[in-house]
């Protein structure tokens, strides 16, 4: 049964995968209109492996194209070791290969893309390498990570949120994906950082270098104020993980030290390796004051009581972080708050591609629309599992899910409604969608963790109750 969940999970990472590998390889999807625009065409594609333009293969490319394959060699492996306990590598690397081959033949349709031999070899790599990583994981990681996962789900759930919350934060800082490792990005990267507190000033422009567009850049109270809401809530739940879960043991001030102290800097290093993304003094300031804020909160309110050894989530000790959490879902949805009943804002909002589902995510194409549609999709998933719990004990799961996302939808209605008002927020179907959706899995989450951790544990403490 177990492996069963494992391998529709794993078909589930591997065709999202493939997804992303297309989107990215693609986009911005604008394909010749005429057989020979796409004849002409032709006489871009680069034959020569390691070689553009008659210059040798940019350094961020090539690791770039080498990174995008390794998901595709990890998962795929992994899939057919569970269903059918053999790596199958070799196929795995050609399947990699001839995907590649098929994306860059693809490309020859499409305008802003150029077909590279050297993009097939990269990838051919970057699937040989994932392989290799799902065969080393398979053989001395995956039960351990899965022994993990099993314990901190029934013993330390909080601990768990705060690694989803991690890996999103991760994944957003890494957008869009386009890493860089040369000298003269990193100068560049550094340049930009801006290291004045409340405001803006580039380091390049103390030292005297030129930055570019450096008037271009602006600091906002508003998205200053957001950060240190959303990290309220992150510092109070470390904290309440400390003393619920790793006050006893030896690394539990570490993980303090290393969330708390550590997380911000190093969040905004990874930036550094990351083009068109900018390095912010702000964001660290703003992470480490909201951080306080809800470490303080937590030693106001928190009582002994609290922390006797039930590790399953007592919502009364969180109502304060779900508190801010409602608060925080509404103030991100409309800021900047510059609300007008101006017709013309109105109907700049119902234009087609706000109205059809996931239309602005073909005709307006970045990697940033990822993002965009997984915080979409994040947003109220809290929402669900806290209304699935709240409602557990007096009606079925189906009876919570559907209320979850009847509450979703409203939600996201009241969100997009309102920044249809807003005139420089977007108001779109496809949000509305995605944030339902979330709401949903959230309350499926919910019944997914009560049926395989919590009734496990009620049926453990009904036992003890009657042998004492």
């Amino acid at each position: 049964m177990e492996d069963a969940k494992t391998i529709r999970t794993l078909k589930i990472l591997n065709i999202t995968t493939i997804l992303f590998i297309l989107y990215n390889t693609l986009l911005p999807f604008k394909p010749y209109s005429s057989f020979q625009e796409i004849i002409r065409h032709l006489d871009k594609v680069e034959f020569i492996p390691l070689i553009v333009q008659g210059r040798m293969n940019p350094l961020t490319d090539l690791v770039g194209n080498v990174l995008l394959f390794i998901p595709f060699g990890f998962f795929l492996v992994l899939y057919f070791l569970h269903q059918k306990g053999k790596a199958q590598a070799l196929l795995v690397v050609v399947l990699g290969m001839l995907f590649s081959l098929s994306i860059e033949v693809l490309q020859i349709g499409f305008r802003y893309r150029t077909p590279s031999t050297t993009d097939i070899v990269m990838n051919t790599i970057g699937t040989a390498f994932g392989a290799i990583a799902a065969k080393i994981y398979f053989r001395h990681l995956a039960l351990r990570v899965q022994r993990f996962l099993e314990f901190t789900f029934e013993n330390e759930p909080v601990t768990l949120i705060l690694v989803v919350i991690i890996l999103v934060q991760l994944f957003g800082s890494l957008l869009p994906f386009n890493v860089t490792i040369t000298v003269s990005d990193l100068k560049k990267a550094l340049a930009y950082a801006n290291i004045q507190p409340f405001g803006v000033k580039p380091l390049g422009l103390v030292l005297g270098a030129t930055v570019k567009h450096a008037d271009r850049l602006s600091f906002s109270w508003a998205k200053f104020f957001g950060n240190m809401l959303f990290y309220t809530i992150y510092g109070y739940l470390v904290m309440y993980a400390y003393f619920q879960y790793w006050r006893g043991r030896k690394e539990g001030k570490w993980f303090v030290v290393a969330l708390l102290i550590l997380y911000f800097p190093l969040l905004e290093i990874t930036q550094f390796f990351i083009k068109s993304r900018t390095s912010d003094i702000n964001d660290v300031i703003s992470g480490y004051l909201g951080a306080l804020t809800g470490v303080l909160i937590l030693l106001a309110v928190k009582k002994k009581t609290w922390f006797t050894g039930d590790r399953t989530i007592q919502m009364h000790h969180l109502i304060i972080p779900f508190a801010l959490y409602l608060f925080y879902i509404f103030y991100t949805g409309f800021i900047p708050f510059n609300f007008t009943l101006s017709s013309q804002v109105v109907q700049l909002d119902l234009k087609i591609r706000n109205l059809v589902p996931f239309y602005a995510y073909y005709k307006v194409t970045s990697l940033w629309n990822i993002y965009d549609l997984l915080e979409s999709f994040f947003m109220l998933m809290p929402l669900g599992f806290v209304w699935a719990l709240l409602k557990n004990r007096h009606q079925s799961f189906k009876q919570a899910e559907i209320e979850a996302l009847t509450l979703g939808l409203v939600v996201a209605l009241v969100i997009e409604v309102g920044q249809v008002f807003l005139p420089t927020r977007v108001g779109e179907i496809t949000d509305v969608i995605v944030m339902t959706a979330g709401c949903y899995v959230g309350a499926r989450l919910y019944r997914y963790y009560y049926l395989n951790f919590l009734q496990k544990n009620d049926f453990i403490r009904s036992l003890t109750e009657q042998n004492n």
